[in-house]
């Protein structure tokens, strides 16, 4: 596969030295999704919307609850993100916040 290229905030990246970030509703982040990998590329937000959520109702319904999906460079998730965090807007024991314990725990 050629080398896939975004432009991000201004600077040319290799769309394999990106992630896209799953966002909570309450600004918190709760996944990641590496842009491109292998022959694997996620190139537009639909396309990592179908990867993590294969079912038009379940990507529908996140986005109706205000989830939502960021490209950003691996630079900035490193410096940014800390996925191992605990929401703190969500009541629970769990240590990591994440779109599968936040459907367990009843936040969805």
């Amino acid at each position: 596969m050629p080398e896939l290229k975004v432009e991000i905030d201004g600077e040319l990246l290799a769309l394999r030295d990106c992630t896209r970030i799953t966002w909570a509703p309450c600004g918190c982040p709760c996944g990641a999704l590496t842009a491109a990998f292998g022959d694997e590329a996620f190139a537009t937000e639909e396309q990592a919307w179908r990867e993590c959520f294969p079912a038009k109702r379940e990507r529908d319904k996140y986005r109706r609850q205000g989830y939502r999906l960021e490209l950003m460079s691996f630079a900035r998730y490193r410096r940014e993100v800390d996925l191992a965090a605990r929401c703190p807007h969500v009541k629970g024991p769990t240590s990591q916040q994440t779109l599968h314990a936040a459907t367990a725990g009843g936040a969805l």
